[in-house]
């Protein structure tokens, strides 16, 4: 089935601050008579004192047989684009349609700390997903050569001597052991760093706690449910992959191939862009459902090339942990972070709004006709 919308121009659904998506998600949900629920981040503030909050909009039957949950913003300025296609598909319609039979479960701003200061992490340097791990009480993953690259990974300081032998450092290691071992070791997810990249934190964060709370709420005790978490930064530009965390050999892979066929990238085969992580956000999603018919995976957007969205990363974890986020350094250093992750050319929404509507609207699809 080929989808299409009216004539609004698609750069219109996307927005130019976290507060301005905000206020547009709030706003279209409640123009189409959504169950909203506000969750307001208790222990930080956005830029000037603004309040955060991560937002929940609720479309469908009371009693429905099966969902769909849409996540925005879980590393900070991605959700950009995922607040664009969550504010597009009410605003065109399909949101509506969809909802005839079954529920669609919107959450905006996973990490509104992260989205609102436009960093990668949240308000405590936490990768969110690399966030969910089963159990914080038994000794967490071990990332032996992020430790050897620590220092380099995230350096304390940021002068340009320091910075250049930072990624000579790096890409050193990347020559010498191979690129996709550099990736996995940054990317990965690492549990004894705070100040470090891609931390996943001691604990269950803020936002950790809220989603589950969510997902019990709206979705535990339904026959199906599909999750996509909407992610920006690695692939070529505007193509979005279907990124899963399971094996070729595994029902949970085998569901999401009836939904989407031989689109499915696999990071534990090596067949994805994104390295296999550690305390993501759809394992979780997994274990909370049990034994629900469950599908999770990530839309991922590409964006720039692989080194600029890490050096943008880099940097807006180093203002988060050691500058100071208003100061004079910290405009150029949030501009490039927003631009590793969302392009504003009318072209690459685009491109993400055609994508997203087909995933999307391959899964409405397919749980509209085993809701019937």
């Amino acid at each position: 089935m080929t989808y299409w919308t009216d004539l609004t121009p698609i750069s219109t659904y996307f927005s130019a601050t976290y507060l301005e998506a905000r206020e547009k998600f709030l706003m279209v949900a409640q123009s189409h008579n959504a169950k909203i629920e506000r969750h307001i981040l208790p222990h930080a503030r956005g830029p000037g004192g603004l309040e955060l909050s991560l937002d929940c909009a609720i479309l469908g039957p009371d009693q429905p047989s099966a969902a769909i949950v849409i996540i925005s913003g879980t590393h900070g300025p991605e959700g950009y684009c995922g607040s664009g296609v969550q504010f597009g598909l009410m605003a065109s319609g399909w949101a509506q349609t969809w909802a005839n039979n079954i529920r669609l479960v919107f959450i905006h701003a996973h990490n509104p700390f992260g989205f609102a200061w436009d960093s990668r992490f949240n308000e405590d340097n936490i990768d969110l997903n690399r966030n969910y791990l089963p159990d914080f009480s038994k000794d967490l993953p071990a990332n032996p050569i992020y430790d050897l690259l620590a220092n380099w990974a995230a350096p304390r300081q940021r002068d340009a001597g320091t910075l250049t032998q930072s990624h000579v450092k790096l890409l050193e290691f990347g020559r010498e052991h191979g690129l996709d071992l550099l990736q996995a070791a940054l990317t990965g997810g690492q549990y004894s760093h705070p100040k470090g990249l891609y931390f996943g934190g001691f604990a269950p964060s803020w936002s950790n706690r809220t989603l589950h709370e969510l997902i019990a709420r709206h979705c535990v005790g339904l026959d199906c449910v599909v999750t996509l978490d909407l992610h920006t930064g690695l692939g070529s530009y505007g193509h979005g992959e279907l990124i899963t965390q399971a094996s070729f050999s595994c029902d949970h892979y085998r569901r999401q191939r009836d939904i989407w066929g031989d689109q499915i990238r696999s990071t534990k085969d090596i067949d994805s862009v994104s390295s296999d992580l550690s305390g993501t956000l759809d394992g979780a999603i997994l274990a909370a459902l049990e034994p629900t018919w469950t599908v999770c995976v990530a839309l991922e957007f590409g964006t720039l090339d692989a080194f600029s969205v890490f050096t943008a990363t880099q940097a807006s974890s180093w203002l988060h942990c050691y500058g100071n986020p208003e100061g004079p350094e910290a405009a150029e250093i949030r501009q490039a972070s927003r631009a590793a992750f969302y392009p504003e050319e009318e072209s690459w929404k685009e491109m993400v709004w055609a994508r997203s509507l087909d995933v999307i609207g391959r899964a409405a699809d397919y749980l509209g006709k085993s809701a019937t």
